[in-house]
């Protein structure tokens, strides 16, 4: 399978998690309508404000389950954006990715904690990419992909499309886009990023979701291919095709120097693989 259709689903938060996790279902049929293969949701999509110590949940929480139900009952995979968990008494920002099936194939647990999450959360130590029916998922969550090491790892190591769920204020969101559009060029890789739609702490969240993909018969230079959203809650949906951005990233990969790569290849990624 080397097309996926992807749904980034650029939600309104609403005041209480029942009512997110209510819409959250409602837009989720809305995009299983229009056939696609894939959804995604934001960074702490199914909570406004909220207290990491009171709101975060275990794996049986009610978040948790509401994205095994979408994917099972709809047999769609599901990029649940993030959400906060407590396991064994220690709290992380986590994504999980689930398939068709509604079981959990992926976890990751943000390692690039941003502000106020170094007081409360635990980093996590695992970047390795989730295989899928249609090519390996490279997962980050937000601050994760300002940093250029994340990607590169994910991209040497397989990853065909990377997800970043984000929970991006106003003032934000232009680095954000460069960001995106960057890492993009920089690993010949598409990149489906979510932001919600809201108003917190006394900012905005503007949604402004981006997946940034290329255009088909342009190798060198490579152009890139740009699906947006504005800044109220909308669903935007793109057709990858996973063969032609693997065929233009075999290029660009094999162009990096014999320095770079041994520079790369001694670096040492141990705490990057631990469970």
């Amino acid at each position: 399978m080397s097309k996926v259709k992807i749904a980034a689903i650029q939600i309104l938060k609403e005041e209480t998690k029942e009512k997110n996790l209510q819409k959250a279902f409602k837009l989720a049929k809305e995009a299983v309508n229009k056939e696609v293969d894939v959804l995604c949701f934001p960074e702490k999509w199914n909570i406004k404000n909220g207290d990491p110590l009171k709101d975060s949940e275990d794996e049986n929480g009610p978040s948790i389950k509401c994205l095994e139900r979408i994917a099972s009952e709809n047999g769609v995979y599901v990029l649940g954006g993030s959400i906060w968990e407590n396991q064994e008494k220690s709290y992380y920002n986590t994504s999980r990715l689930f398939d068709r099936n509604g079981n959990c194939i992926g976890i990751h647990k943000k390692i690039h904690l941003y502000k106020f999450e170094k007081m409360i959360f635990t980093p996590g130590t695992l970047l390795e990419p989730c295989k899928t029916e249609f090519g390996k998922v490279g997962m980050t969550i937000c601050f994760d992909l300002a940093f250029p090491e994340v990607s590169r790892i994910l991209t040497l190591k397989g990853a065909d499309i990377i997800f970043n769920p984000a929970f991006i204020s106003s003032s934000g969101i232009e680095n954000w886009h460069i960001y995106l559009k960057a890492r993009t060029l920089e690993n010949r890789i598409p990149i489906v990023a979510v932001n919600a739609v809201s108003n917190e702490r006394g900012e905005t969240w503007p949604g402004s979701s981006l997946i940034t993909d290329f255009k088909e018969g342009y190798e060198s230079p490579s152009k890139l291919e740009l699906t947006k959203a504005s800044n109220k809650e909308e669903i935007i949906i793109a057709n990858l095709n996973l063969d032609y951005t693997r065929k233009i990233r075999e290029i660009r990969l094999s162009e990096r120097s014999e320095i770079d790569k041994k520079i790369f290849e001694n670096l040492k990624f141990d705490k990057m693989n631990q469970t």
